[in-house]
């Protein structure tokens, strides 16, 4: 489901080595659960496929 073009939900459970993403429709629907390494440009790739707008939710840290 790459292709949704509503609005996104994302999700981010930051951790010191590791982060865990996830993009969901306005419906809840997973479209993405992503395991990334804690790094400059890896974050931004993930966020991008979010659309220009999306609504973000941080884990208190």
């Amino acid at each position: 489901m790459e292709a949704y073009a509503g609005l996104q939900f994302v999700g981010i459970d930051l951790h010191r080595r590791r982060t865990v993403v996830v993009r969901t429709t306005e419906a809840g629907e997973v479209l993405e659960t992503v395991r990334i390494v804690n790094d400059v440009q890896r974050p931004a790739s993930v966020m991008a496929k979010a659309g220009q707008c999306p609504e973000v939710v941080l884990e208190a840290t």
